[in-house]
Parts: structure tokens; C-alpha cells; sequence
């Protein structure tokens, strides 16, 4: 989970673009192979550990294994976070409540424009599974 800063869950922007980075990434990646993925990013090269120590604090991210590089050792990240988990954080930060939930829920099928249909079925599965626990 995301360490709380005045009680809300926080990421700054170039924080939240690199861990969309490495959600959209989906496997472990080191500073190395961060920086050669062609996607554009606001970042500089120079701020990158930067923003890895950060995210490290924060338990966004965690070392998931070391590589050789040439004579030397580099860290791997993965994202200890996913994109669902950062999004319902960054909500309850922000002060949704139980009782937002399936207003939330009807407002993003409507904004996403997707087949209500299919979402019914997955939300009716997890619903149950829910009621199971």
C-alpha cells in the first residue's frame, strides 16, 4: 500500500507517468531499461533515481531481482500497485465513500462508453465472490 501524506494517497505526476510506464510494461524493468523504452516521457534521464527512491518509499514500487550490466549489478522494479489499487487509493484520498462505489461504478461505464453488458456479467462475478468471503 501507498504510504499516506496528509492523509491522502499522493503520487506526483511524473510519478504517475512512470508507473504507467511500468503497469503498461508489465514485467520487471531496471533504470537502463526504463530510459531506452521509446515512449515519451517529461522526465529526465538524471531524475529517473530520483523518482525511483521516491516511488520506492512510497511502496509503489519494490526491487524485484538484480541483472548483470556490463561489470556492474542493476536493480529490477516492479510495480507493487496496480493501476485499479493506485486509482481506488487516490479515491478514498480524496474522500469516496462505501456509498459512492456503485455511483462511481455507473459513471464510468457511462463516460467509457463500453458494453454494459459484459461489465454487468465481470461486476455480478465479483459481487458473488465477494458475498463467498
Amino acid at each position: 500500500m501507498l504510504k499516506k501524506k496528509n492523509k491522502k494517497y499522493h503520487l506526483t505526476d511524473k510519478e504517475v507517468e512512470l508507473m504507467e510506464l511500468l503497469w503498461k510494461q508489465d514485467k520487471p524493468l531496471t533504470s537502463v531499461e526504463i530510459l531506452a523504452i521509446p515512449d515519451e516521457h517529461s522526465w529526465s534521464d538524471n531524475y529517473l533515481p530520483i523518482m525511483l527512491k521516491s516511488l520506492l518509499d512510497k511502496n509503489a514500487i519494490e526491487v524485484c531481482g538484480y541483472v548483470r550490466c556490463g561489470t556492474q549489478y542493476a536493480r529490477q522494479f516492479k510495480y507493487s500497485i496496480t493501476r485499479e489499487e493506485y486509482v481506488a487509493l487516490f479515491a478514498v484520498g480524496r474522500g469516496l465513500d462505501a456509498q459512492s462505489i456503485p455511483k462511481v461504478a455507473v459513471a464510468m461505464v457511462t463516460e467509457l462508453q463500453e458494453d454494459k453488458d459484459d461489465i454487468i456479467r465481470e461486476l455480478e462475478g465479483i459481487i458473488e465472490k465477494l458475498k463467498e468471503q
